[in-house]
């Protein structure tokens, strides 16, 4: 697993399979995108406006400041 971060965009990246690809996008809740090879399987997931929905102790926190990520994916059948 590897995470990015573009300040610019305030996008976090969370890759599951580097490398693979990719051959559709879904949208899971508002600002949260995953994408998906052609069997289903997560490559990754986009958290879009990062900055404001990570939290660290119940408090939005800056993204370089997380160390540890506790969320669930809501995946379409």
């Amino acid at each position: 697993m590897e995470i990015t971060y573009d300040k610019k965009a305030d996008a976090m990246y969370i890759y599951f399979q580097k490398g693979a690809k990719i051959a559709r996008t879904v949208e899971l809740a508002d600002l949260l995108v995953a994408d998906l090879d052609k069997k289903g399987n997560v490559i990754g997931v986009e958290i879009l406006a990062a900055s404001h929905q990570v939290k660290k102790n119940g408090k939005a926190s800056r993204v370089k400041d997380v160390n540890l990520f506790n969320f669930s994916l809501p995946l379409p059948a």
